[in-house]
């Protein structure tokens, strides 16, 4: 118990440190007339990679997250726990992955409703809602073989006023395991897996030219 108690600790202590990092970063002034691209249009694939705390049943779990979307609106994702051998949490380690969908940014870009600030338009266009499966080791066995489902929702909070750079995300993920939709029952969606992570991420606009590699950007 000592042990579920001290992991309990070390995941609150770390969320509180992503928190006190977003809000020690010095915040870069929007522009006077924001574009209302902020960076998002100087390449097509959206880079995110991020690491934090997932909390779960039992206790939290480190999480590792990464995403790659094109045009900042659509692509895949997998999502990573890991308890690193404390006893707290009831799923050990699990594994996500799937498709993610932020439909707001080119919606609000189209009809001229990306105004600024530049960071409220960012932390906005972030809502994301993601659709996928998920793999998991409960404490004492091994990775399951047959997948359950994931859905989940998520924001980010950017630090600076452009799309490249850090940001604070928060992503729920509702579980449902293989047997869940057998089972017949009401579904407890905690004790199929159901968990909230917070994440310090990086997120990074790469040039590939996904569509048309003699695509360039014309300023």
């Amino acid at each position: 118990m000592k042990r579920g108690r001290d992991s309990a600790a070390r995941g609150v202590g770390l969320a509180a440190l992503l928190v006190l990092v977003g809000s020690a970063v010095p915040a870069y002034a929007d522009d006077d007339e924001p574009d209302g691209v902020y960076g998002r249009l100087d390449g097509d694939l959206d880079v995110r990679l991020g690491a934090g705390a997932a909390f779960a049943r039992g206790g939290p779990a480190l999480a590792a997250h990464v995403s790659l979307l094109y045009l900042s609106s659509a692509g895949l994702y997998a999502h990573y726990t890991d308890a690193l051998g404390t006893d707290g949490p009831a799923v050990t380690r699990s594994i996500a992955a799937g498709v993610v969908v932020e439909p707001l940014f080119l919606g609000r870009f189209a009809t001229n409703l990306e105004r600024g600030p530049a960071r409220f338009d960012l932390g906005l266009d972030s809502f994301a809602l993601g659709i996928g499966a998920f793999w998991e080791m409960p404490r004492g066995g091994t990775f399951t073989t047959e997948p359950g489902f994931e859905f989940s929702i998520g924001m980010g909070v950017p630090f600076f006023a452009r799309a490249t750079g850090p940001v604070l995300g928060v992503r729920g993920a509702l579980r449902i395991r293989p047997a869940g939709f057998s089972s017949g029952g009401p579904l407890n969606l905690i004790d199929q897996g159901a968990l909230l992570s917070v994440t310090l991420t990086w997120r990074h606009i790469v040039p590939v030219h996904l569509v048309d590699p003699g695509d360039r950007l014309t300023r």
